[in-house]
């Protein structure tokens, strides 16, 4: 009987080693290349999006979703519809909080704070400047349908935040699919992609 668990554990353990196989250096610069010029033919993206945290201080993962909204080079609308309502605008260097019907531009340390996540989902959802190695030190693996980047932080700011950051791009667009935000703390907050909708018109009102 033992040797027979022993049999299923390693067969799913080799499972788990085929599933994904680590990039050359040539093959990970050659994929970065891929996914920058993907990123750099992006004018505008609309997708849905879901989040899940699981954190240790609650039972059962917490889900939100929303939608966003990407304009290159630099707005985005990233917005809760479930199970809050909430939304930060970003339009360049400023960031507007939305609540409750009121904007509230946010400066100094909150606006910092704030410019340091929206950098991060932006960077996740359009593939720029995800690859600067003195930010980031990057393993690149194949992994069936995906592209896989998992970053390690080397700047203190974002340290502080994450440990670690893993990036699925589909390798039918080259276009993210998934993001995992792995917390200093241990929390995990994973964000899917959803009904994409790329270099589509966009009405940019939605950023005043």
């Amino acid at each position: 009987m033992k040797k027979l668990l022993l049999s299923i554990v390693f067969f799913a353990l080799g499972l788990m080693v085929s599933a994904q196989a680590q990039l050359s250096e040539n093959q990970s610069q050659e994929v970065m290349a891929l996914l920058t010029d993907a990123a750099a033919s992006m004018h505008t993206m609309q997708c849905r999006f879901v989040q899940e945290k699981t954190t240790s201080m609650l039972a059962e993962p917490s889900v939100s979703e929303g939608v966003m909204c990407f304009v290159a080079p630099d707005k985005m609308r990233w917005e809760y519809t479930s199970p809050y309502t909430f939304a930060l605008v970003v339009d360049g260097e400023r960031i507007v909080k939305v609540a409750d019907g009121k904007a509230e531009p946010l400066e100094g340390n909150s606006s910092r704070m704030y410019q340091g996540i929206v950098n991060i989902i932006m960077g996740s959802a359009t593939g720029k400047k995800l690859f600067d190695a003195s930010v980031f030190d990057v393993v690149l693996y194949d992994e069936e349908a995906f592209w896989k980047a998992e970053m390690t932080p080397k700047r203190r700011d974002i340290k502080r935040m994450f440990s670690q950051l893993v990036f699925r791009f589909g390798k039918a667009t080259n276009v993210i699919s998934r993001v995992e935000l792995i917390g200093s703390n241990g929390d995990v907050t994973e964000i899917r992609f959803e009904e994409m909708r790329l270099n589509e018109a966009v009405d940019e009102t939605i950023f005043k």
